[in-house]
């Protein structure tokens, strides 16, 4: 798990990734902003975990499937949108701070 100053950095990040992303297009159609906060939570207090593309689209699937169900969010389904928060949090400067909050 990250600290809080870790977590308020991360947060953000994560937060626009999913919004982008939107899995079944719910912020799309109107649903409010807060649709994927537990999700997005959920990926924060294991971002820790992620040290590589791999490793996120595990951790979103893991998330995702725990929320709904594991059709659609196998790792496979979640490697692109994995990349894509990998890319986030490494370009954020963020994949050496996950690192160091835990280890993995």
């Amino acid at each position: 798990m990250t600290d809080r100053s870790q977590w308020k950095r991360i947060e953000p990040v994560v937060r626009k990734v999913v919004h982008d992303w939107d899995p079944y297009h719910l912020l799309e159609i109107g649903a409010p902003d807060d649709e994927w906060d537990r999700e997005i939570l959920q990926i924060v207090g294991r971002a820790n975990r992620i040290a590589s593309p791999a490793d996120a689209a595990r951790v979103i699937s893991e998330v995702f499937t725990e929320a709904f169900h594991p059709e659609g969010f196998g790792q496979d389904d979640c490697a692109e949108i994995g990349k894509k928060l990998f890319s986030a949090l490494k370009d954020a400067g963020l994949i050496q701070i996950a690192e160091q909050a835990g280890g993995g």
